[in-house]
């Protein structure tokens, strides 16, 4: 699982093997939360604070090209 981009306590990170739609994992200690990357909406949050999540989609948002690069990266097939 790369780490993308690091933002506070938390690692930006893409699975290598993952499912669709294109999202990040953000994990941070002991806390994670989903968030897909084109419409920045959360799939999935393990404790993180609403205040976290708000940051690490305004991040997702403005560096939406290079997480969708790197998405493509690990999941489009030859």
């Amino acid at each position: 699982m790369p780490t993308i981009f690091e933002l506070a306590a938390f690692r930006i990170m893409i699975l290598t093997r993952d499912h669709e739609p294109p999202h990040v994992h953000c994990k941070g200690p002991g806390i994670e939360v989903l968030i897909e990357i084109e419409s920045q909406l959360v799939i999935r949050n393990r404790d993180v604070h609403a205040k976290d999540v708000r940051t690490l989609q305004g991040f997702i948002k403005t560096n939406a090209d290079v997480l969708m690069n790197e998405w493509r990266h690990y999941h489009e097939k030859s």
